[in-house]
């Protein structure tokens, strides 16, 4: 039998991230059933995981710095995962991430990598304006399109106006849209390998200091003028 997972209120969340950050270890949510919840300019001074939890809501963070890795690795968020603004100092760990309706992380600053692999994305993957100064895996991803009330949101993926100071990680990845990389600087190598668009591909504007691997990338065209 499936064992339940131990639901937390919002007022438990943030009790267990002052008794975390006071005993100098991780803030720990992993495998719980949690609300829909934000963080605003706030600085936690910790490690925090939700690995394996359910969010029944939004997760919200914007114009916080953690200190510390955030580990969403094989979540399930109900409605949209947006962080904006904000600094990680540690590890961005979501692979496996389930999240039904966009992902969007926005002008945020990610001082190590960044792993969003096998993630399942219904709406677009957005990744503008970020830097990391690590590597940004997102492969083997899946992006679908979503209806919703007010109209469908294309299943893209952006990675417009960036800063990535390794790798770029996009093999394997299957989107309902379009991947714009438009105008991104990636200090090390860009792999699209075996990736599937069904809209186009734009690399326009964007640099790249070492290899581009694009070996049997399927896109309904190839729009690049890359640096």
């Amino acid at each position: 039998m499936e064992q339940l997972l131990q639901r937390f209120t919002a007022q438990e969340i943030f009790q267990e991230l002052r008794n975390a950050e006071r005993e100098n270890r991780t803030a720990d949510f992993s495998n719980k059933l949690l609300p829909g919840f934000s963080f605003s300019g706030r600085t936690i001074n910790t490690n925090i995981s939700f690995r394996g939890s359910t969010i029944q809501g939004a997760l919200h963070l914007d114009e916080c710095v953690f200190k510390g890795d955030i580990n969403l690795g094989q979540a399930l968020i109900y409605a949209t995962l947006y962080i904006s603004k904000t600094e990680i100092q540690g590890e961005f760990i979501a692979n496996q991430i389930r999240i039904r309706e966009v992902l969007n992380m926005v002008a945020s600053t990610f001082k190590k990598n960044v792993n969003i692999s096998q993630s399942s994305i219904k709406g677009f993957l957005g990744l503008n304006k970020i830097q990391i100064e690590g590597n940004l895996d997102i492969s083997k991803s899946v992006v679908r399109d979503i209806v919703t009330k007010t109209g469908t949101i294309r299943g893209d993926v952006y990675l417009r106006e960036a800063k990535v100071g390794g790798s770029v990680i996009a093999e394997e990845i299957a989107s309902d849209g379009l991947g714009n990389f438009e105008k991104t600087s990636i200090a090390q190598n860009l792999n699209l390998k075996n990736s599937k668009f069904k809209e186009v591909v734009i690399l326009s504007g964007t640099i790249v200091e070492g290899e581009i691997e694009a070996q049997n990338l399927q896109c309904k065209s190839l729009i690049a003028h890359v640096a």
